[in-house]
């Protein structure tokens, strides 16, 4: 490997690019820069501080906080000391918080502000091992306990003019088989397990990235799913730093489209969640215009997919179709491409499958999204779709040095140097997810077609049982379901039952205009959801995609919430994956309904 972990990667890219911006945020209105150099005497400060604090090598440092320039400074401090960083989403409320510092045994936490230090406050009887707690943000005048200090406060305890050789040693002796970060999984179904997670691991993946998507020290990437999660630490940012690129921090996953206008990024890593509701706002706004307006569209969609064959095999356009493509991109797609900034080169896709349907139309339209699948335990890239040889409805290909092969189940099984050493304190789940010939089990079923591509059908243990014993992918229905311009969210039940039903989670801006467009009248969403006029609606959704389906996977009934999966309720993962299982135990009462009628 190109560096033997990752302070080194990052120190020899602050010696190079100096006074070049790494980092970019929004204060009052403003997008400022930060330099290499800057954040390079951060780190140093913030590594020094945390010996001075008494930091030993290996020991795991918590991470509580939301994106932001500051969590790379406190991370690059942690593992440039020698320290693990065990990030906790901070999204996580008091009692997870609680498990993750006791089960990771830190001494030291970083938290970004009042609200997280809150909940560190209401569990501070229960961590006995945390000595200290940095947080992010400047302390109001009250004076604060003794265990809790400023990040300020910790930098001036670091003094790089003078102790710069005790860093240098300090990453210098990391090697590359050393931990540098415990990610915790989501524990829908049991303890939360802590993925051990190496130099090696992260390192790899960076590298062997580029061999499938072009990456340079000319990019600008937008930054807003949770640092705390693997794809974004390392497709985000630590592969950005890899390259040479700046990465800019979005203000909020609300204000996204507005930051993208303003940053202009070159590319944007995030999950088909967001992708969904881009192309949600899109067809929403189409559909309110005028009648010639909509006619257009469609006609610039239907010509961009025209293309779609011979640009994805390097051939030029016929003559007729060249012609119409260029007044479709000049009609329509360039007020796409003018939203998203104007020089998105490609978005990079993850943490689900992407519908077919959707990477189609952003092609269509010039914007590439580039697919890929891999999971926390394996750093997480295992394969990607290679820029300009994308396959629509696939997760692409293994990258150098990845090894896939499909088990007699079905379950894809992965082997190379991005899987992680185990699980924290947990031998038996360890050798009950990684073979003893290196192969890991991801719990997803797929298969690879004959030009290598890998197909996901599903996870493992999402895949319904019928009472009939018919096998059914509930992941790819869903996703088609989304793609209709008045279905926001789908969970499909049916495992051990008769036969499948779905809750469904409107677009309520999308069912709330067509009930003024069609005079209907509503007190509340509630009652909204349940207008017979808005039931056929979202019926005719269910019963379009029925008439693809086999008898046996069509959803027989469905009801219809007044609220969306969120995070905050628990039914989404911090990816915004759907929790089937926390969804099925939450619904339980209108589920059984379902089935008793």
């Amino acid at each position: 490997m190109k560096y033997k972990n990752i302070p080194e990667m990052f120190f020899t890219q602050a010696q190079k690019y100096g006074d070049k911006a790494v980092q970019q945020y929004k204060k009052d209105g403003k997008w400022l820069n930060i330099s290499w150099n800057q954040v390079k005497a951060i780190v140093e400060q913030v590594g020094l501080g945390l010996v001075e604090l008494g930091l030993q090598q290996k020991d795991n440092v918590c991470l509580l906080s939301e994106n932001r320039p500051e969590w790379a400074h406190a991370d690059l401090g942690i593992i440039s000391a020698g320290g693990v960083n065990v990030p906790i989403y901070a999204t996580n409320t008091p009692q997870q918080v609680e498990y993750i510092i006791n089960d990771a045994q830190a001494k030291f936490l970083f938290v970004s502000n009042k609200l997280q230090l809150d909940k560190v406050m209401k569990i501070r009887p229960n961590v006995p091992n945390l000595k200290k707690v940095i947080i992010l943000d400047a302390l109001d005048a009250n004076p604060a306990p003794d265990f809790i200090i400023t990040l300020d406060e910790l930098k001036k305890m670091g003094k790089p003019e003078k102790d710069k050789k005790v860093l240098d040693s300090r990453y210098q002796a990391v090697q590359p088989d050393d931990i540098i970060t415990i990610i915790y999984t989501s524990g829908t179904t049991g303890d939360p397990k802590g993925a051990m997670l190496t130099h090696k691991n992260i390192l790899s993946n960076c590298e062997d990235i580029e061999t499938y998507v072009p990456l340079n020290d000319t990019f600008v990437a937008l930054s807003f799913l949770p640092l705390s999660h693997v794809f974004e630490r390392t497709a985000g940012y630590y592969g950005m730093m890899f390259y040479g690129a700046t990465i800019a921090y979005a203000e909020s996953i609300d204000k996204i489209v507005d930051n993208m206008a303003e940053v202009r990024p070159l590319i944007m890593v995030s999950v088909p969640r967001v992708y969904e509701k881009m192309y949600a706002r899109i067809i929403e706004g189409v559909e309110s215009g005028s009648p010639s307006k909509k006619k257009i569209f469609y006609w610039a969609v239907a010509t961009g997919k025209q293309t779609i064959p011979y640009r994805l095999a390097g051939k030029a356009l016929p003559i007729g179709l060249s012609i119409k493509y260029a007044l479709a991109k000049k009609l329509v797609f360039s007020k796409i491409k003018a939203i998203l900034g104007g020089r998105l080169l490609f978005f990079v896709s993850g943490g689900a499958p992407l519908a077919k349907d959707l990477g189609e139309f952003f092609f269509a339209a010039d914007v590439a999204i580039i697919e890929g699948y891999g999971l926390t335990e394996t750093s997480p890239i295992l394969t990607v779709n290679p820029y300009g040889k994308m396959k629509f409805g696939t997760a692409g290909k293994p990258i150098p040095n990845c090894e896939i092969k499909i088990a007699p189940d079905g379950e894809i099984l992965a082997r190379g140097p991005m899987i992680m050493k185990g699980y924290f304190k947990k031998p038996e789940a360890t050798a009950e997810a990684i073979e003893k010939d290196g192969y890991f089990h991801t719990g997803d079923i797929g298969f690879l077609d004959n030009e290598g591509y890998l197909h996901i059908t599903d996870r493992k243990k999402d895949l319904i049982v019928t009472a009939g014993g018919k096998n059914i992918a509930p992941q790819p229905i869903e996703n088609s379901l989304k793609m209709n311009r008045y279905v926001e969210q789908v969970a499909m039940i049916g495992d051990k039952k008769p036969y499948c039903v779905a809750l469904v989670v409107p677009k309520f801006e999308a069912i709330e205009s067509y009930a003024k467009q069609n005079n209907i009248s509503y007190k509340s969403r509630k009652e909204l959801v349940n207008h017979p006029r808005i039931v056929e609606l979202i019926q005719n959704a269910i019963d379009s995609i029925n008439a693809t389906l086999a008898k046996y996977e069509t959803i027989k009934k469905i009801k219809i919430l007044p609220n969306e999966f969120t995070q905050e309720t628990g039914e989404l993962t911090p990816t915004l994956k759907v929790k089937r299982r926390v969804i099925m135990e939450k619904y339980k009462d209108i589920i059984e309904e379902l089935y008793a009628q």
